[in-house]
């Protein structure tokens, strides 16, 4: 009976709204006893108003069989019915874990999202060790999840599909969703491509972030060693940490550093390189060119200071095989003394060596001292995006829209990072106090952080659970770094030479890094290389392209 119960203009229109299979036996009476009953008062009813008892009786009969259809149970639309709430919205997304166990469907933060937002969500949760091959099978498969996490939004693959038109250009809708459209330009900017938003930003602070090392604050406190400033400070402090029994068992059991690589960088130990060549991302900034860093000297440099480290056993001897998992095990589990990471880790890494050593604290440094200076990095505010697949019917792809802006207020954000307040949380002036029923639901921002956030300066300070002293400590190294922080130059730029060959050129320059710091090759090989690298006609367009982008933008 929806028709019937709309309202229109006219009686004409209001007659044809109740017309056909819409007009059953009850409408049909009701309106023919008022019309009888009207005919009977007076017979010389002018058209004025008689029209106008008919537009009641229309209206009446319209009424009543609203009243009808909801006592049936049937949805009435339009202005003048009361809408039926809609069915959830079903949302399939590619997102990444980074917890040792799934996060249940039943989760109590999940539901309230879903309730919230009125979707079910089905969510693919892909480790972080296999989240790069995962990604790549997806993307080929052309089975893509309505919202698609990508962390690297300048992988060609990607990059390549972008240009093809595999996922919706986002442009001219966001400006119509408050909370995404309130972003700082920077991110939005950060985010595009030629201009254009093929995505949703993961949000992420633009301090904090990184690989800046962190480091055993009580094995310095008990080794009366000062907080390292220089990288021949961080080599002394890796040598004590390896040879002096940091931990107190009376065995030659821990190595100072422990990381991790990846198959095109540096993975946990991108710090080390960063350091020396005082340098954020691949690309740095001279008289006003971008040249690749694998050109600077102070690469060289960092390659001595890495093999240096690895001959001497003072590095986890395989790092150069492990996953970034593994890393973070040995570390937490009190078997190396510094790893590179971002900073809102460190109350995950304390929490776990208090377990076994009740006054552990992880200290992440605020710069270190290398060739070029003072040198800590600065993020883009962007880790990633979630892309929407052209496979999504437009008014789908509102719908996602609606939810991801949801993750970017505070409500969501807040809801996705710390949970349910009184359930998950208390407040003590702008700290969010964790509650135990917190760690059993999983509560933290590695986990529906991975989803949902907006943008807070201080984000990387905090995690769920963390003393107030470590959470103010970590602030002021925030503030600090922000005072000298870099960021990428090159972040964002696009070479059509790189999409087509440049992960080859990187996996080729990492493999070459991983023989020279393990001592495979002598370092005149890594000079012969670079020259070789220096004459490549590929890797020459490459430079050129990302110049010529970077004079455009």
């Amino acid at each position: 009976m929806t028709q019937a119960a709309a309202v229109l203009d006219g009686d004409d229109e209001i007659r044809a709204a109740a017309s056909g299979n819409e007009r059953g036996f009850f409408d049909h009476t009701i309106e023919s006893v008022i019309i009888k009953e009207m005919k009977g008062m007076t017979g010389k009813m002018n058209k004025s108003r008689w029209m106008g008892l008919s537009l009641a009786v229309a209206v009446t009969s319209v009424g009543l069989l609203a009243g009808c259809a909801k006592e049936e149970g049937g949805a009435v639309n339009g202005e003048a019915g009361s809408s039926a709430p809609a069915a959830p919205t079903p949302i399939k997304i590619f997102l990444n874990q980074q917890t040792p166990e799934v996060l249940p469907s039943n989760n109590p933060v999940l539901q309230e999202i879903e309730k919230r937002t009125n979707t079910k969500l089905q969510i693919q949760w892909v480790p972080s060790n296999t989240l790069n091959d995962k990604t790549k099978v997806t993307l080929a498969s052309g089975d893509i999840p309505d919202l698609m996490l990508i962390t690297n939004i300048f992988d060609p693959q990607f990059v390549t599909m972008m240009k093809q038109g595999a996922f919706w250009d986002l442009t001219p809708f966001i400006k119509s969703y408050p909370n995404m459209s309130a972003l700082p330009e920077q991110i939005w900017k950060d985010a595009s491509s030629g201009g254009k938003s093929y995505g949703l930003p993961r949000i992420r602070p633009m301090e904090g972030g990184g690989s800046m090392p962190m480091l055993r604050k009580d094995w310095l406190d008990k080794l009366k060693l000062d907080v390292p400033v220089t990288m021949e400070d961080m080599y002394q402090v890796a040598k004590a940490f390896t040879q002096l029994d940091p931990d107190g068992n009376g065995k030659n059991d821990t190595f100072g550093i422990t990381g991790h690589l990846e198959v095109d960088h540096m993975g946990s130990l991108n710090w080390v390189e960063q350091v020396f060549t005082g340098n954020t991302g691949k690309w740095k900034l001279i008289d006003g060119q971008l040249a690749p860093t694998v050109f600077d000297p102070g690469m060289r440099e960092a390659l001595i200071w890495m093999n240096r480290l690895y001959s001497e056993k003072l590095i986890t001897p395989d790092f150069s095989i492990m996953k970034s998992t593994q890393a973070r095990d040995e570390l937490m589990a009190g078997k190396a003394g510094m790893l590179g990471s971002a900073m809102n880790p460190q109350w995950l890494f304390t929490e776990a060596i208090r377990k076994h050593t009740p006054q552990g604290d992880m200290l992440p440094v605020v710069s270190l001292t290398g060739p070029y200076g003072k040198f800590v990095d600065k993020q883009s505010g962007v880790f990633g995006m979630f892309v929407i697949p052209k496979t999504v019917p437009e008014a789908k792809m509102k719908k996602l829209l609606e939810f991801m802006d949801f993750g970017y207020s505070d409500e969501g954000s807040d809801l996705a990072l710390y949970g349910i307040k009184g359930v998950h949380y208390t407040e003590q002036g702008d700290m969010k106090i964790a509650t135990e029923q917190a760690k059993t639901d999983m509560v933290g921002q590695n986990i529906l952080g991975q989803m949902y956030g907006k943008y807070e300066k201080y984000q990387r300070a905090f995690l769920t659970g963390i003393p107030a002293d470590l959470y103010e400590r970590n602030k002021k190294i925030i503030d600090q770094r922000a005072e000298i922080s870099k960021a990428d130059e090159a972040y964002g730029l696009e070479s059509a030479t790189y999409i087509k060959v440049g992960k080859d050129i990187d996996k080729s320059i990492q493999d070459m890094k991983v023989k020279v710091m393990l001592g495979k090759v002598p370092l005149t090989d890594w000079d012969k290389f670079v020259s070789d690298l220096k004459n490549n006609n590929d890797f020459k367009q490459i430079i050129k392209e990302m110049n010529e982008a970077y004079k455009n933008r």
